[in-house]
């Protein structure tokens, strides 16, 4: 059985790509707007997660490791950049892409919050959706993770036995 490796060791790599990547559609989002819906971790991370699984790298990590890696990794990569991301769009009212907000003319496409009037509001509002993207990333990546990191150290684990 091959040792799964620490937490910090883990995850170091895939927090280093994702917020790469975080802090990019971020700058996107001030220059090339119509673009950043189709730019983001959602589509790197599963990329990713195939490397960790078919190399074996997280060794034989048993689920509940699995699943408080993606948190932890979650909490970092889609939650800083996202609190950013949103907080700015609260102050500079950004209705484009994933901060749109039709209110109830518009409700099946809105995406974000609506713009806040006080200060401490878009605060709130910027972290609140940096929290909660944080917990739809976890969803996302556990799902990927277990498909493609822990089923395949599952399956080496009971071929080895």
């Amino acid at each position: 059985m091959t040792p799964t490796p620490p937490l910090a060791q883990r995850i170091r790599g895939l927090v280093l790509l994702g917020l790469t990547i975080g802090l990019i559609r971020y700058a996107l989002e001030f220059t090339q707007s119509q673009h950043t819906m189709s730019f983001g971790v959602y589509y790197v991370m599963p990329i990713a997660f195939l490397v960790v699984g078919l190399r074996g790298l997280w060794g034989d990590i048993t689920w509940p490791k699995l699943l408080g890696s993606m948190a932890v990794m979650c909490l970092i990569v889609w939650g800083i950049p996202n609190t950013l991301a949103y907080t700015t769009g609260q102050f500079l009212g950004w209705q484009h892409g994933r901060f749109y907000h039709g209110g109830t003319e518009d409700a099946e496409h809105t995406r974000a919050a609506p713009i806040a009037a006080t200060t401490l509001g878009k605060l709130g509002w910027g972290a609140l959706q940096g929290l909660l993207t944080s917990v739809a990333g976890t969803i996302w990546c556990t799902l990927w993770g277990t498909v493609l990191i822990w089923l395949p150290a599952r399956l080496r684990r009971a071929k080895a036995a």
